[in-house]
């Protein structure tokens, strides 16, 4: 199979988003169990993408979103009857730690290498506009990424893993599913929806999620790491590079 497009997801794929999360964690409930960071993590990403529906449809505001997440993740790890400005507190400490990020080194050279060798890259990532915009700044993504081809969920009116915003990215960006890749760490946004809108996707699992078993059979590239992830996007595209 030829490739000739790549679109990447945002959080957790291009930057370690479980980073800041542990950060805040630590300091707002230091009386949590933070060897269970990787459960905690994977709990708060699933209560966020329960309700990102309802905050797309404009059923929630975004502060809501945030308070259901942090109260619902905490109750699961027994921190009951977490306040509303508990809640509120954890995320405006998490977003000053989120303002430290920075690309993870080895998507850095893989972007890089892309960009040497003229391969057209998109990013596609579900969140508000200026949230998500501040993010790619701090990274240093559009270095890389032409703006117009950075598609943020809230301006499309639809969300991952619905295939109508894969659609509207592929529509957008001037991309054949059938010749794009679409690379994400989380499977039923980004794998199972990139591949139910016939994109080819490839699932950056560096967090050793497991999925039901008649879900394993769906036809995806699987990596554990960055440096598998790099190297096996340099290999589909026939680049040589040498990152000793």
């Amino acid at each position: 199979m030829t490739y000739k497009n790549i679109v990447f997801d945002l959080d957790d794929t291009l930057y370690d988003h479980q980073l800041p999360f542990k950060r805040s964690v630590e300091k707002c409930f230091p009386t949590i169990d933070i060897q269970q960071i990787d459960n905690i993590y994977k709990r708060f990403r699933y209560w966020s993408d329960v309700a990102f529906p309802k905050y797309t449809k404009k059923l929630i505001s975004i502060e809501e979103l945030r308070i259901f997440r942090c109260q619902k993740t905490m109750e699961e790890f027994g921190i009951d009857s977490i306040s509303r400005t508990e809640a509120l507190d954890f995320q405006a400490d998490y977003e000053y730690e989120l303002d430290q990020i920075t690309m993870i080194p080895e998507i850095h050279q893989l972007l890089l290498a892309l960009h040497e060798n003229h391969i057209p890259i998109g990013i596609l990532t579900n969140g508000p506009v200026d949230l998500q915009s501040r993010k790619l700044q701090l990274i240093g993504a559009y270095q890389y990424f032409e703006k117009k081809k950075i598609i943020i969920s809230q301006t499309t009116g639809y969300s991952k893993p619905q295939q109508e915003i894969f659609d509207y990215t592929a529509k957008k960006l001037n991309f054949l599913p059938s010749e794009s890749l679409y690379i994400g760490d989380t499977f039923i946004n980004d794998i199972e929806g990139s591949y139910n809108a016939r994109w080819h996707p490839i699932w950056f699992n560096h967090r050793n999620r497991q999925i039901a078993k008649e879900k394993e059979e769906m036809p995806a590239y699987e990596v554990f790491s960055a440096s598998e992830l790099r190297d096996l996007v340099l290999g589909l595209f026939d680049i040589n590079h040498d990152f000793k």
